[in-house]
């Protein structure tokens, strides 16, 4: 499949979504955001062509890289078709030193292809250890783990969090899993929205809500409260798209703080090897 194939079916996937949580249905961006989870180093982009091309995938990766863990893809396979980025040498003049250095830039786009784990055969892999359980444990190892620091105290009435991006400061009086749940959603406050663009209020909370329940779901925690936050959500097509980029990438950060936790599905790839923020796509080998 070509790259301007793909590029049109993810356009088709986000307006039918956008026109989905505009009448109020959340239940296609919701499952969108638990299967996210499996993924955290693969832009919205690619995940959603993994999901759209094979739904029960769970961890994807390059024949060449499955061949390294000797597995073999198994024939007939057909393989998930991405998007990764095109990179160019170019010599690039630093303005105050006059020095000359050469810098890869992206210059398009074009398909790779990745193949599930269930379309291999081989060699065993280590097996997931499967996410801690326990809401206070979890929430301990969250609040060590949260770049700023996280305290608990009283809050006014109806409110369960908050943050100036310096801190976050959470109701006392929550059960453990409503305090992990809590710093999810002040967490990816602090990653996403304090960049000082200007966001109005209800897509600051769908982007916090929604990255808490992406990585939320994949840690363990119900996140039973998330979908009355995203059905406040009457966007745009492009900024849904450009929301889903920023919630994988801060629920990225977020899992990718928690060294200690097991290995959680998707990719056993490198990380991405194009220019960040520029083009968060993965590079499949």
């Amino acid at each position: 499949m070509k790259a301007d194939a793909l590029m049109q079916s993810i356009e088709t996937w986000l307006k039918q979504l956008a026109a989905e949580l505009r009448e109020g249905h959340t239940q296609g961006f919701v499952g969108f955001l638990e299967k996210m989870g499996r993924f955290p180093r693969y832009s919205a982009r690619n995940t959603l062509l993994i999901l759209l091309q094979r739904p029960d995938a769970t961890l994807v990766a390059g024949m060449k890289r499955w061949n390294e863990l000797g597995r073999r893809v198994r024939k007939g396979e057909r393989a998930i078709a991405i998007l990764a980025p095109t990179l160019k040498r170019v010599e690039v003049v630093d303005e105050e030193t006059g020095e000359v250095r050469e810098e890869r830039q992206i210059v398009g786009f074009h398909t790779a292809y990745v193949f599930d784990v269930s379309q291999t055969e081989g060699a065993p892999l280590e097996p997931a250890r499967v996410p801690a359980s326990e809401d206070a444990l979890l929430y301990a190892q969250l609040a060590a783990a949260c770049p700023v620091p996280v305290e608990e105290g009283l809050l006014r009435a109806g409110m369960v969090g908050k943050t100036d991006g310096k801190r976050i400061v959470l109701a006392a009086d929550l059960s453990p899993a409503h305090k992990a749940e809590t710093l999810l959603h002040e967490w990816a406050h602090v990653l996403l929205h304090f960049d000082g663009a200007r966001r109005e209020a209800r897509v600051k909370e769908l982007e916090a809500e929604a990255t808490a329940y992406a990585a939320g779901r994949q840690l363990g925690l119900t996140m039973e409260s998330s979908r009355d936050y995203i059905l406040h959500w009457q966007g745009t097509v492009e900024g849904l798209e450009g929301a889903l980029e920023r919630i994988m990438r801060g629920a990225r950060e977020i899992l990718e703080a928690l060294p200690a936790q097991p290995e959680r599905g998707g990719s056993i790839e490198g990380k991405d090897q194009g220019a960040a923020g520029a083009a968060p796509f993965l590079l499949a080998r």
